[in-house]
């Protein structure tokens, strides 16, 4: 039995396993069939990026109410990075609910801006980091490690824009958070926030984050913006007998409408990441036998 001294490197530190690395499966229809630009400009949220960007430099706090598929967590900080809030060294973040979001959401938006992850945009989750202190300009991370950076600096010195993306989740970490950076803006003139969510409340944060006790609102320090999102028709049906097994119901389910039904969409919901790559792996190896 070899005994592991302090300061040397670690037994297994080396080894890494299939489950080190989420896997995460991104799929858009319109990649190959029209360039990123045109993406991001048929996004919704492109539409408000000029008034977006007037209110961010007016006011110290925005509130943006954006429908789900406006392209808000993507664009925004790429709005305001394209701007010139990254140009004095000085970071955005985007502060997501969940770690896949913030690590899916960092990968796109490199791909969008051309740029390798981990450098000009990078993200940080809880045991996985991926970001270049000097190089990186748009960082997405969990509620979490953002609340761990303010134990270490309280005045958040390192960013310039603070988005709080998906506010409504409302976890602990979302909660102090919101509740800290209102003692910060009062240190920090120049720091901006946005807190965005597709269902808010927004009469609350806008007077909690209001330092205006007038009847004044040209000294309002909030804004608010709402932002259309994209609908599109969906059908839903249910099973006439309950089933044994859900998982294989909703993969047999997932073929006979793949087989009879026209083009679009099936959305699998189900309780945890293992049956998700279940569901998937399974999916991938009938197709190939169809």
């Amino acid at each position: 039995m070899a005994f592991w001294k302090p300061g040397t490197v670690a037994p297994g530190s080396n080894v890494t396993t299939e489950n080190d690395e989420e896997n995460i499966i991104i799929y858009n229809p319109y990649d190959n069939k029209i360039s990123i630009n045109q993406q991001k400009v048929n996004l919704p949220v492109y539409k408000n990026k000029i008034h977006l960007l007037y209110l961010v430099e007016k006011y110290q706090v925005v509130i943006v109410v954006g429908q789900t598929g406006s392209g808000k967590t993507t664009q925004i900080p790429q709005y305001l990075n394209e701007a010139g809030w990254t140009s004095n060294g000085k970071m955005i973040a985007s502060v997501q609910p969940r770690r896949v979001a913030a690590t899916t959401m960092a990968t796109r938006v490199a791909k969008e801006m051309g740029v390798n992850l981990g450098l000009e945009v990078g993200y940080s989750v809880r045991f996985d980091e991926k970001y270049d202190e000097k190089l990186t300009k748009i960082k997405y991370m969990t509620d979490g490690m953002l609340f761990r950076e303010m134990m270490i600096d309280p005045l958040l010195n390192n960013y310039s824009v603070i988005m709080v993306d998906e506010a409504h989740e409302r976890s602990i970490y979302t909660d102090l958070i919101i509740g800290l950076i209102k003692k910060i803006l009062k240190k920090r003139k120049d720091l901006k926030i946005i807190i965005a969510s597709a269902t808010l409340d927004v009469e609350t944060f806008y007077n909690f984050y209001n330092n205006n006790r007038t009847d004044d609102s040209t000294k309002d320090n909030v804004a608010i913006i709402s932002v259309e999102g994209r609908n599109y028709p969906i059908d839903v049906m249910y099973l006439e007998e309950p089933c044994d097994n859900y998982i294989n119901k909703s993969i047999e389910t997932a073929l006979k409408i793949h087989i009879n039904e026209g083009p679009g969409d099936i959305l699998i919901f189900l309780t945890g990441k293992d049956e998700v790559n279940e569901v998937v792996q399974e999916l991938t190896d009938r197709s190939f036998n169809m």
